[in-house]
């Protein structure tokens, strides 16, 4: 009998061993269970995190976008207007006659007198060459122009081209400055 007890007692030890060996491999079943679960809601996280930053990102790109593009709509627009403003001035110095026409050639003359003394006028209208005539200043040829004159050096070597044109071209940053100012500034009334 000794020997069926001591057979009993190794098979209830080697149960008890098994049934320990079995719970701590259910608890470390457990605890790896729960640390990958764990692992997983922190990755989860921290996807769902990156994604959200990802998506205000992508939302900031797009209204930046869409910023930029209304900015350049608005530019051009504005841009139209100030071209629209500049030809409304070519039209109304085309068709400038009169006192306030003699006015500006005879200064657009005097003006290339200072510069170039003695001179030779080209003018672009019937008008232009009567100024000149009565101011005492030789005329040659004509100039294809809305208004205003070419003024020569006798010898030909130097030139000042004062027909609106010309002025205009020179003057344009200036021009197109103070028709934006003066259309789209904020005023405050």
């Amino acid at each position: 009998m000794a020997l069926e007890k001591l057979i009993q007692r190794i098979e209830s030890d080697a149960e008890n061993e098994a049934n320990d060996i079995i719970e701590k491999a259910r608890k470390e079943a457990e605890e790896i269970i729960s640390e990958a679960k764990k692992k997983a809601k922190k990755e989860a996280k921290e996807i769902e995190s990156r994604g959200e930053k990802e998506a205000a990102r992508l939302r900031e790109k797009m209204l930046a976008s869409a910023r930029r593009k209304a900015r350049e709509m608005e530019i051009r627009a504005k841009e139209e207007v100030i071209q629209e403003c500049i030809e409304k001035a070519k039209e109304k110095l085309k068709k400038l006659k009169g006192k306030k026409y003699e006015a500006a050639v005879k200064k657009f003359i005097e003006e290339g007198k200072k510069t170039l003394g003695d001179c030779v006028v080209v003018p672009s209208r019937e008008q232009d060459k009567k100024i000149a005539e009565k101011m005492g200043i030789k005329v040659e040829g004509k100039v294809d122009s809305i208004g205003g004159v070419i003024l020569k050096s006798k010898d030909g070597s130097r030139e000042i081209d004062n027909t609106f044109e010309s002025i205009m071209e020179r003057k344009l940053g200036e021009l197109r400055i103070a028709i934006a100012n003066e259309l789209f500034s904020d005023k405050e009334e």
